[in-house]
């Protein structure tokens, strides 16, 4: 069986306030993505259904290679 897992936001500093860095994937309810970067407690989630539809450049990869490789063949 799969773990529970969601996606958790990571904003970065930018002009005039933060911008959305990446998406990560977190064990539900955790702040440590699978790629072992620390995150905000209180960052925003996503279900993990919708990792496929973040664009690439918005989520973590390390964290979304880890996540697959946790899949059934075909998954």
């Amino acid at each position: 069986m799969v773990d529970m897992v969601e996606l958790k936001v990571e904003f970065r500093p930018a002009p005039g306030g933060r911008a959305l860095h990446l998406w990560h994937v977190v064990h539900e309810g955790g702040s440590t993505g699978l790629c072992g970067r620390a995150l905000s407690p209180s960052a925003g989630t996503l279900p993990i259904a919708e990792i496929e539809e973040l664009k690439p450049g918005n989520r973590c990869q390390a964290c979304r290679s880890a996540y697959r490789a946790t899949l059934p063949p075909g998954g």
